[in-house]
This record gives C-alpha cells, sequence and structure tokens, in this order.
C-alpha cells in the first residue's frame, strides 16, 4: 500500500487515474473486499478501516484491513446495534462522510457503550465514514477509516479526500455485483464474452478495442456502431455525444455514468460506463461500457435457476412463469395447481431468494447477470 499512499498524499484532494484503477481491480477479486478496505485506509490516512455491503440491515459481504477478524465479527453481531453515530449521519446525511465529532460530542460519545467496549478495545477511537451509499435494490454500501488513542481528529481535507473516492467505491461495488463473481475474473475476456448483455472495452476516444457476442447483435440491430474512426457512436447524434464525453471523463479518472439509448422502435437500451479493472485491461486510461435493452428477456431456464437458489423444479418453473408475465390464474389453470400449492410455493420462493414480494421477484429474475450460451470466441 506504500505507493498508493503516496499517491494519496496529505494536501492533495486530486484523485489520479491509477487510484481509481486499483478501486476498480480491488473491487473484482473474487476473494473479497479486503483490497477496497485497503484502498480507503489509504484514503483517509487510517491505522484501519472497516467496509461492508448491507442487505436488509445485514451485512452481506464485509471485509476489514488492520483489525481483526473478531472485531467484524463483534461489530456485525451487536455493536453496530448500538453505534449512536449511524442513526443520526442517517437522519442527515447518510451518504456522505462524517466524523463520529461531527455527529456526537466527544464526551458524550465516550460514556457510551459502543465507545467503551468497542472502540477502545480495538483501539479505534477517532472515526469517519458513510453508513449508506446506495448501489441497488435493497443494498447499501458502509464503509469507515479509524485512527487510535493519541492520534488527530480526521481533518476537512481528510473527509473531503475520501467523499471524492465515494463515487468511485460506489461505481465498483456496483459493478462487482453486476458482473458477479461466481463468472471467475481472471478469465478476463473471455468471461465477458459470455455475458448476454452487450460488454465493450474503448480506450478515451471511444475506439473499441473488444466487444463481446451480446454487443455484436446490439449493433446488428441499430443501437450503435462500434467501427468507426469517430469512436464509439449511438445511433441518435445527441445520445453518441453524451456517451462520448462520458467515455472520455471516464478514461480520465471520473467513476462512470449511466446512459439511456433509443433504438429506432423507441426501445431504451441502458449504458453504463466505468473504468476498466486492470486484471481485464492491463493498462489505465481504459473503460469497460455496458448495454442492456429493456425488451431484453430474462434467458434463465429452470436448472440454471436452481443452481443459482435452492429452488425446487417446480418452484423454479412457477419463479420462470411469472417473471416472463404470466398471471397465477393462468399457470394455475395450466399447470393444475391448486390456489393453496401456489401460495405454499410463492411463500417459498420468496424466502430462498430473499425477496419480499413477486414484483420484487420479477426485478431480480431480471437483473440476474445472464450467461449468453451461443456467444462465439473472437476477440476484437
Amino acid at each position: 500500500m506504500g505507493v498508493l499512499a503516496k499517491r494519496l498524499s496529505r494536501g492533495s484532494l486530486a484523485i489520479q487515474p491509477a487510484i481509481v484503477s486499483d478501486i476498480y481491480d480491488a473491487a473484482l477479486d473474487p476473494h473479497g473486499l479486503q483490497g477496497l478496505a485497503a484502498i480507503v485506509m489509504a484514503a483517509g490516512e487510517g491505522s484501519s478501516a472497516a467496509l461492508g455491503i448491507l442487505r436488509a440491515n445485514a451485512f452481506e459481504e464485509a471485509a476489514v484491513h488492520n483489525l481483526p477478524d473478531k472485531a467484524l465479527q463483534d461489530y456485525a453481531a451487536y455493536y453496530r446495534h448500538i453505534n449512536p453515530c449511524v442513526p443520526l449521519a442517517l437522519a442527515h446525511h447518510p451518504d456522505s462522510i462524517s466524523r463520529f465529532t461531527d455527529l456526537i460530542l466527544q464526551p458524550d460519545l465516550e460514556r457510551t457503550e459502543f465507545h467503551t467496549d468497542f472502540l477502545r478495545v480495538h483501539d479505534t477511537v477517532r472515526c469517519m465514514g458513510v453508513p449508506a451509499v446506495p448501489i441497488g435494490s435493497r443494498l447499501l454500501l458502509q464503509f469507515s477509516v479509524h485512527r487510535s488513542r493519541g492520534s488527530m481528529d480526521f481533518s476537512d481535507d481528510d473527509v473531503a479526500r475520501l467523499q471524492g473516492l465515494t463515487p468511485h467505491l460506489q461505481r465498483a461495488v456496483q459493478l462487482r455485483r453486476r458482473l458477479n463473481l461466481d463468472l471467475h475474473m481472471n478469465a478476463g475476456l473471455a468471461a465477458l464474452e459470455r455475458m448476454a448483455f452487450g460488454c465493450v472495452i474503448c480506450d478515451g476516444a471511444g475506439h473499441v478495442l473488444f466487444a463481446n457476442h451480446a454487443a455484436e447483435m446490439l449493433e446488428a440491430s441499430g443501437v450503435m456502431t462500434l467501427v468507426s474512426r469517430q469512436g464509439l457512436l449511438a445511433r441518435n447524434p445527441n445520445q453518441s455525444r453524451q456517451l462520448a464525453a462520458s467515455i472520455a471523463a471516464t478514461a480520465a479518472g471520473s467513476s462512470g455514468d449511466a446512459l439511456v439509448l433509443t433504438t429506432r422502435d423507441g426501445t431504451r437500451v441502458f449504458v453504463l460506463t466505468a473504468p476498466l479493472p486492470m486484471r481485464l485491461g492491463g493498462q489505465p486510461g481504459r473503460v469497460l461500457v455496458t448495454f442492456r435493452s429493456e425488451a431484453a428477456a430474462t434467458p434463465l431456464d429452470a436448472a440454471a435457476l436452481q443452481r443459482l437458489f435452492p429452488l425446487t423444479t417446480a418452484e423454479a418453473r412457477l419463479a420462470l412463469a411469472l417473471a416472463a408475465g404470466h398471471s397465477l390464474a393462468d399457470y394455475a389453470a395450466e399447470h393444475r395447481v391448486s390456489d393453496n400449492t401456489l401460495r405454499t410455493q410463492i411463500a417459498s420462493i420468496l424466502h430462498k431468494t430473499g425477496t419480499e414480494n413477486q414484483r420484487e421477484l420479477v426485478r431480480l429474475l431480471g437483473l440476474l447477470p445472464p450467461i449468453d450460451r451461443q456467444a462465439g470466441k473472437g476477440i476484437r
């Protein structure tokens, strides 16, 4: 982390593209989020750091740097529930960096069980962080940086530096979840080739270095032009300019952007630009652009769905029918299933997929990263 610490030296609030690349590379580490926690610690010039992804107020994935695993376990199990600063931050600025001393007077904090039995025990008495950066449906990113007893509190520059990295951390974790670690990112371009939504790698000028099969199919449908002296082009000139500006800014160090393109028939195509992780591109300044049409059907079959969730064959079949827009009445009539059986199956499906209702289930199935079983193996 010595090189990273120099890039984030005190007094400099500029974010270098190499740091952004480090963030995306760490976010896609299949072994966990500890690399991101280390970057957060260096950015805040702290002695330790923690980072986690929360779903429904429970950690789905978390990591610490320069702290024992027991600290993470104790915090997740109990101390986060009595942390007096989290509800205050959530009430006032949930997605912004704040110091504990911005939220509560130090003498008042020192009188709490949280300070006595956790902060002092793990020597994390100086803290700053953010409790709730949104990264998806019911998903939040939370991270914090700590300093030990005898250290100065975090300065305004420390807060600003970490705030400047927050959009990059947010987008990197979103990309981690969008590409799904089941794809084994060490497979690199081969993994992107298998994605059923369009994946394009380009330089800052939009020149295409790689396009997967799904992107080529979108080009054939008129959504964009991959091979062009002007770089990656959308069908609409205004949208082309927006796309080019986003790609250029992302290559220069921006956290990326979300755009919408339109096809000839008015169908929307949702676009995400993000810095390309080093393990895929090998150098800074390259951009990953993903395309997904709102008209794209969920290409899951019952067997694939059962590999993702512990569903029975009947439950997987029902889930796919709901995702395809079939009504419960039609499904019951076609499969000769009673209302009681349907209610039991739906309750079981919601429990096993971690969703709360049919609408959320359908949205989840629509967002699952699909695999294109017919994708070719050519690489530009």
